[in-house]
């Protein structure tokens, strides 16, 4: 039996973040999928084994989310997330300073990080942390 390596999904509408963000992910043994909107997220979800979901809040719903607001398609994603993949740990990584929606995500048992404020190599040292903890066997 092999172990496979970890798959994090990565959501965020801007490119060179999520591209800078898997290369140091993929150098940590973790493979990573990148989806550019909260659709193409969803269906990446269904097509793998997600060990663990990074996602900015400000995006583009694409067709899932129709009608929702860029600054709120994050928020109903994760809490689409949670409802159908309840095991799934998800770490927001956005610029929202609001502290109410920060303490909500939270209390919801997402992990927020503050894009701007924590370096890059602190965030894929969390990421892998909690991606190698959920490896699975083939």
């Amino acid at each position: 039996m092999s172990v496979n390596p970890p798959n994090v999904l990565l959501v965020d509408d801007e490119p060179w973040f999520s591209e800078a963000l898997a290369y140091s992910l993929e150098g940590r043994g973790v493979t990573c999928l990148v989806a550019r909107d909260a659709t193409e997220a969803i269906s990446l979800m269904a097509d793998y084994l997600i060990a663990v979901l990074v996602t900015d809040i400000m995006m583009p719903a694409g067709h899932a989310f129709r009608g929702v607001e860029a600054t709120e398609t994050g928020f109903r994603f994760m809490e689409h997330v949670q409802d159908l993949w309840p095991g799934i740990p998800i770490v927001c990584l956005s610029v929202i300073g609001d502290q109410a929606k920060i303490d909500l995500l939270k209390r919801k048992g997402i992990r927020y990080l503050r894009k701007g404020e924590i370096s890059l190599e602190a965030t894929v040292r969390i990421i892998a942390t909690l991606a190698i903890g959920r490896r699975y066997r083939a």
